[in-house]
């Protein structure tokens, strides 16, 4: 082989080369995609848990176009204790002024206690599935929450930088209940970063956003932070989240 078809030879397998380094870096930059399956982003490891929410700001007015009574939360004062324990059971006590307010939600049933006011009221909120309490309230996704609901992929889509798997969730029972939802999960932490909620009509109705999530325990993500925006944009209000603490046993008693 003269000098020349030697240049042109070696040119060649240097061009080759580095053509297949550049598919390699291709390869490896390019991320995976995440699961489509909603059960694999069940948090598995949560029986309990307890924290302190705290009013962090709220806007009365962008509050009531989410709904007449949905800001009712925005006017407890000062450190509000919240318990929940699976499947759906929540305890949440607070200041209303001066009176000590205590609101319990199990299932269907909900309690609202103001001793102060002789207050001890409880309602039936029927079986319509989205009026119960849920572990997605607080950004996670439980298997007792998939037993009535169902989802479909919507692919993978950012949130403050982070890929996201993103669905969209009904329920079973839409004779029951034809609101809908969107949830951006991140996919290391199976934490749920967004999620946006749609009225019986389909009209979007409000926006979370789960801030700044915090490793609580091996595997369990909780956000620090919840805020919430209305259809409009407006931001409504934030809550913020301390002290937070899972599988700490809770009594039955406490959610009666």
């Amino acid at each position: 082989m003269n000098y020349g078809k030697r240049i042109v030879a070696t040119t060649v397998v240097v061009l080759a080369g580095l053509g297949a380094m550049s598919l390699s870096f291709r390869a490896e930059a390019a991320p995976a995609e995440p699961s489509s399956n909603l059960h694999d982003y069940v948090c598995k490891k949560l029986d309990d848990v307890t924290a302190t929410m705290r009013v962090l700001n709220h806007d009365d007015n962008a509050l009531r176009k989410i709904s007449k009574d949905f800001g009712l939360i925005y006017k407890i004062s000062g450190d509000i204790k919240m318990s929940y324990k699976e499947e759906n059971r929540l305890r949440i006590e607070g200041s209303l002024g001066a009176s000590k307010a205590i609101m319990i939600v199990t299932g269907v049933k909900q309690i609202v206690r103001i001793p102060s006011f002789g207050l001890n009221k409880t309602d039936d909120l029927g079986e319509t599935p989205g009026k119960r309490k849920t572990l997605l309230d607080i950004g996670l996704i439980s298997e007792g929450y998939l037993a009535y609901t169902q989802a479909s992929y919507k692919g993978s889509r950012p949130v403050a930088g982070v890929s996201c798997a993103v669905f969209e969730i009904t329920y079973k029972r839409k004779d029951l209940d034809t609101s809908h939802r969107i949830v951006w999960i991140d996919p290391k932490t199976k934490a749920v970063l967004k999620r946006e909620e749609y009225d019986q009509g389909g009209k979007l109705n409000a926006v979370f956003t789960y801030k700044e999530p915090k490793e609580i325990e091996p595997g369990v993500w909780f956000p620090t932070a919840i805020e919430v925006t209305n259809n409009q944009g407006q931001k409504a209000g934030t809550m913020g989240y301390a002290n937070i603490k899972v599988n700490t046993g809770l009594d039955d008693s406490i959610f009666k």
